[in-house]
């Protein structure tokens, strides 16, 4: 029961630190504040969760599978990777976690640059428009403003969830360079499958909103 309790409340934690990620995406898309509230809201959200996130990841690093999120146990297996030069201690509970970890950490090293542009832009236009809407000017209207949003990250991110395997054939150190700790909260491969269910679901809505 023990066993049970300690590896039961740093996936409950995980899983509700995670779920301030699709919290700002609401208040971001959705505004259900109004405009000014919902961007504003959003953005302090968006900026102050690193400060809670990334000391649970780091207080449990040694204890949780960074690809299942699963307990590592009594031997678990080195999965070190690097994260914006600094040395990522991760751990995995299996050979096969630990594989499929450091495949997705050289796959998103190999891609960086793509996904960086793919993710940090639609963001920094999405907000800078939101910004100029706030002041009382007009830019990009809202609604092609989400799909600007939308689109490319879910091309980013549904992109990685599918083709990471990819990784099992280079040769290149592991490198995730992004914001890691949101990874690990829930443990990569369930992020990944997060990323599949929302990146599809945002490329249908497109496609159906452009037929109609």
């Amino acid at each position: 029961m023990r066993a049970r309790t300690t590896l039961a409340l740093p996936t409950l934690t995980g899983t509700l630190l995670f779920l301030f990620i699709p919290l700002v995406l609401v208040l971001y898309l959705r505004m259900p504040l109004g405009l000014a509230p919902s961007i504003l809201l959003g953005v302090l959200l968006m900026a102050g969760h690193r400060f809670i996130a990334r000391p649970f990841m780091l207080r449990e690093l040694q204890r949780r599978c960074f690809w299942c999120g699963g307990a590592v146990g009594e031997t678990p297996l080195d999965a070190s990777t690097r994260s914006r030069d600094k040395l990522l201690q991760a751990r995995a509970c299996s050979r096969g976690c630990r594989d499929s970890f450091l495949a997705f950490g050289r796959f998103v090293s190999a891609v960086r640059p793509v996904v960086a542009l793919l993710i940090f832009v639609p963001i920094a236009v999405y907000l800078a428009n939101a910004a100029v809407r706030i002041a009382g000017g007009s830019l990009i209207p809202i609604e092609v403003a989400r799909w600007l949003f939308k689109v490319p990250i879910a091309i980013a991110v549904g992109g990685l969830s599918v083709a990471y395997p990819l990784g099992r054939g280079m040769t290149r150190p592991p490198a995730i360079d992004f914001p890691v700790h949101n990874l690990f909260l829930l443990g990569v491969r369930n992020t990944l499958w997060v990323f599949r269910l929302v990146g599809l679901w945002w490329l249908v809505s497109w496609v159906l909103w452009l037929r109609f």
